[in-house]
């Protein structure tokens, strides 16, 4: 298993979780390795617009609707957070393993998105300037 300190970030927390769902940890692991993707996810940078967004929508104002979805896409993860605490309770059997998967799968994709974002923010001509 992967080794989990407060510099963890949260894709390395997500995939750590679910090595650990694969090798059956114990559910106290479980509950640890989860309480830490809950805090480090609070914690992300990009979880407001006050964030490294700010620059973005400064510099590239056409940006911010996606912007706002990014930052909206933080609420939705940590409710599944708390939903996997919740099966957690229950015990983890399939269902847990595919909600952790499934968490991965979105968590990816949020990080594809703000990678999207920031490549486009920065690297991508508009034109109209001369």
């Amino acid at each position: 298993m992967a080794v989990i300190t407060r510099d963890t970030g949260v894709l390395e927390t997500a995939q750590a979780l679910e090595g650990a769902v694969v090798g059956r940890a114990p559910v106290e692991q479980l509950h640890q390795i989860l309480s830490h993707l809950r805090v480090t996810l609070a914690a992300h940078p990009d979880s407001s617009e006050t964030g490294p967004y700010a620059e973005i929508l400064t510099a590239a104002p056409h940006l911010t609707r996606r912007v706002r979805v990014l930052v909206g896409e933080h609420d939705r993860l940590a409710l599944a957070i708390d939903g996997l605490f919740e099966r957690l309770e229950a015990g983890p059997g399939r269902r847990f393993a595919k909600e952790v998967a499934e968490l991965l799968r979105l968590l990816r994709a949020h990080q594809r998105r703000g990678a999207q974002l920031l490549h486009e923010a920065y690297t991508v001509d508009l034109g109209g300037e001369t």
